[in-house]
């Protein structure tokens, strides 16, 4: 290597931590300059030791030089990568530090401080490092780019995954779940198939409608209250809730209500998944019935077993006061009250564990139409019409027909009491491959739909005079005939007793 090319390395050197300071021919480029220096951040580029791995291949251009200069720009690069300067930017930051070269060079040749051929050998020299330096640059952005490819697809390979995700999820919500989606505003968006079947209402109903549609005045205001106050906090809310379809039929609803909140913790929407429960409420309060009427049972035998002790001892005390015929006059009624009082314990014995019932076969149309017959006049005396209407055809059934008398007996004077000023009653049987229902409905005062919950307790009534028994024997003889009783009432609109038996009855001992 010359001298002057020496002499070329230790000026280029210098240029090193005055980068522009002294550039005539790029004025226009330092605003350029100044703009990339902001994006580079951490990365000194006042002091460029660029400068310093050219000059050194000024002054020897051995292999270790180079392979100093490589490293450098390809450490350089990567570094402006990270730093989220663009290949543009970077490619231009080069140039600039090549012109500042040239300035310099040019400087030297007028001031004569190097020959015209050092000039341009200097030119050839720096077009070959600079073509190094751009290669290397290249390079480092071109690896940058397919591993960003590469990251992209997978990201794009995630997201099609996790779209699919959301897909199956919404597949599974809207298949198992009664679905909505509220804005902020309660106003409903969107509902899946399910929710139109339980509501009754067609998707264009309920769009834009609020969830108070569906109130069914069970909840008192307090409840929702808590409700909205839960979701406005961002926290999701869970229980159960009484909701009304549109065709009036109330439905138990699981319900689970999640809120989405933005980026300043507001909620702008919200999702409800309900499930319904109604038949597993029923059977949660049959249970309940069933676990009281087991109880009441086991009380009933105790008591049964007390009273009929001394029964049996005063009858025959009694009967022996007339063996003489000179008994008092009396003792005839004595005999009749405890003849009464031993009928109302074998009555009380419905309860009793274990409980011994003899079923037959007969007609359920007879036993209903001699139950009708025996309270007709009863009726009439109080302006009530009992109206029936029976299939032509015979209805077989296996039971113990004095019992479901007795059920009889007690719902249709049931029915003729809760019309005082008269009214109309309708007896119907109505009879298929499954099942046998018999419906008895009047037009009566009605019942709150509290007290529909507790018919059948022991001891509960809503007459005045009543003493709760009639409802629970009732219930209690319907279950040993593995039978329901549903009840249907409205205040002042009457009430509906639907007694249903599986056709198939098996023989209880």
């Amino acid at each position: 290597m010359s001298s002057q090319n020496e002499y070329i390395g230790k000026k280029i050197k210098k240029l090193h931590g005055g980068i522009f300071k002294d550039s005539k021919s790029l004025n226009d480029e330092k605003y350029r300059y100044c703009n990339l220096q902001k994006q580079l951040g951490s990365i000194q580029t006042s002091e460029v030791p660029l400068f310093i791995y050219v000059g050194e291949l000024f002054i020897s251009s051995n292999e270790k030089n180079k392979n100093n200069l490589i490293t450098f720009v390809d450490d350089f690069g990567r570094k402006l990568i990270h730093s989220r300067v663009s290949l543009e930017q970077s490619i231009n930051f080069v140039y600039l530090t090549r012109c500042s070269i040239m300035d310099l060079l040019e400087q030297e040749l007028r001031e004569k401080s190097i020959s015209i051929n050092t000039f341009f050998e200097s030119i050839k020299i720096l077009e070959y490092l600079y073509q190094l330096i751009s290669k290397t640059l290249l390079n480092c952005y071109n690896e940058e780019l397919l591993y960003t490819k590469f990251a992209l697809d997978e990201s794009n390979q995630d997201l099609k995954i996790t779209l699919r995700e959301l897909a199956d999820l919404q597949k599974a919500l809207n298949e198992a779940t009664i679905f909505s989606i509220t804005d902020r505003d309660d106003r409903i968006s969107y509902v899946n198939e399910k929710f139109c079947d339980l509501y009754k209402y067609t998707r264009e109903e309920l769009i834009g409608k609020k969830h108070d549609i569906f109130c069914s005045d069970f909840h008192p205001p307090s409840f929702f209250n808590h409700i909205w106050e839960t979701i406005k906090c961002g926290e999701v809310w869970k229980g159960e809730i009484l909701n009304k379809a549109k065709d009036g039929t109330k439905y138990w609803l699981d319900t689970t209500i999640v809120p989405f909140v933005d980026l300043n913790g507001e909620r702008y929407q919200h999702i409800c998944i309900q499930y319904d429960i109604t038949e597993k409420k029923s059977t949660e309060e049959m249970l309940s019935k069933t676990e009281k009427l087991s109880m009441i049972g086991e009380l009933a035998a105790g008591i049964a077993h007390e009273i009929r002790n001394p029964l049996t001892t005063i009858r025959g005390f009694v009967q022996l006061l007339t063996e003489n015929g000179k008994g008092p006059y009396f003792v005839e009624t004595i005999l009749d009250e405890i003849e009464r009082i031993s009928f109302i314990v074998n009555e009380f014995m419905v309860f009793a564990k274990p409980h011994s019932v003899y079923f037959s076969e007969f007609d359920i149309k007879n036993i209903l139409s001699s139950v009708i017959s025996f309270l007709e006049p009863e009726a009439l005396l109080k302006n009530v019409r009992i109206k029936y209407e029976f299939p032509s055809e015979d209805i077989a059934f296996t039971g113990e027909k004095n019992q479901l008398k007795q059920v009889f007996i007690n719902l249709i004077k049931n029915s003729i009491e809760a019309m005082p000023t008269g009214g109309n009653i309708y007896v119907s049987i109505d009879s298929n491959a499954h099942h046998i229902l018999i419906k008895i409905k009047d037009e009566g005062v009605g019942i709150g739909e509290e007290n529909v919950k507790r018919l059948g307790e022991p001891f509960f009534t809503t007459k005045h005079n009543g003493n709760g028994l009639g409802l629970m024997v009732s219930y209690k003889i319907i279950q040993n005939h593995k039978g329901t009783i549903n009840v249907k009432s409205k205040l002042n609109q009457g009430t509906s007793f639907i007694i249903t038996f599986n056709k198939k009855q098996k023989r209880s001992l």
